[in-house]
């Protein structure tokens, strides 16, 4: 709902432009660029919050990373009205090309962060815990007596999936598709077990009640095959995921270098000049 705001706001910001109704160095343009300017700064409270002494009584660090979160969005927004969705000097192309790359390469670092971490705000996770989840899983699949079927598909999937997973040359379209792989799975061992579960209903006749009770362990059992699939694929992709989100650490943390002296250098010259 949030991003949806906002691609609304970005719409409405350019229909606006066309408009001109305003220019970037006018009040209004020059306003929302200082606004921008001033989240944009904001943002580094949230790495100084984490790493520097001084900080570390100041809020919880998941307060900070939502507000890190908001403001990384937000920022760029008011800076694109700030331009008048025109680009008219080298300098302010830089900046304004910088501080893209940096708020795109954040929502890919926001991607990798839930893959690697308890829930967005959460603690980092560890492959132990997957497997962990995944163990459990496939004992409460047992416990309910599938069908041999159905387990035996599920016990195949496992199996495949870290003998490859495991390999030295697994590659991304493994990876890329193991989601896919994971969720046609899914829905063909949901109709099994809907066949497995009701194939007798039309044999005899069976009471409203009876009727709702297979209803309600057909959903039951339905859950714990579709969490096993799912931690069997969390745990594939883990180093993978850890992997992308240390590369996207090198990568993003000159981006941020580029902006802040390109902006710095922006700021500069209009003054100046």
């Amino acid at each position: 709902m949030f991003l949806f705001v906002v691609a609304v706001l970005l719409a409405l910001g350019y229909y606006i432009s066309t408009k001109h109704l305003y220019r970037p160095g006018d009040d209004v343009g020059y306003n929302m660029g200082l606004v921008g300017g001033v989240i944009m700064l904001l943002l580094l409270l949230y790495p100084l919050r984490k790493r520097v002494a001084i900080f570390k009584n100041l809020g919880a660090i998941p307060t900070w990373f939502s507000l890190h979160m908001i403001f990384g969005i937000l920022a760029p927004v008011l800076i694109v009205f700030h331009t008048a969705f025109t680009m008219r000097s080298v300098n302010a192309t830089i900046a304004l090309i910088s501080m893209l790359l940096v708020s795109g390469s954040g929502i890919f670092g926001r991607f990798f962060y839930t893959k690697i971490h308890n829930g967005l705000y959460g603690r980092q996770t560890n492959l132990k815990e997957l497997q962990d989840d995944m163990a459990v899983a496939g004992n409460e699949n047992s416990i309910l007596g599938l069908s041999p079927v159905i387990e035996k598909q599920l016990n195949e999937f496992s199996a495949r999936t870290f003998a490859v997973s495991n390999s030295s040359d697994v590659g991304l379209i493994h990876f890329a598709t193991i989601g896919v792989r994971a969720a046609l799975l899914s829905h063909k061992l949901s109709r099994e077990l809907h066949h497995v579960v009701f194939s007798k209903s039309g044999e005899k006749k069976l009471s409203a009640e009876q009727l709702y009770r297979q209803q309600q362990i057909f959903q039951q059992d339905k859950r714990h095959i579709n969490f096993y699939i799912q931690a069997v694929r969390d745990v594939a992709q883990f180093h993978t995921y850890e992997r992308m989100f240390s590369w996207w650490h090198i990568l993003h943390i000159p981006m941020v270098y580029l902006l802040t002296f390109s902006a710095i250098f922006h700021v500069v010259s209009v003054h100046m000049y």
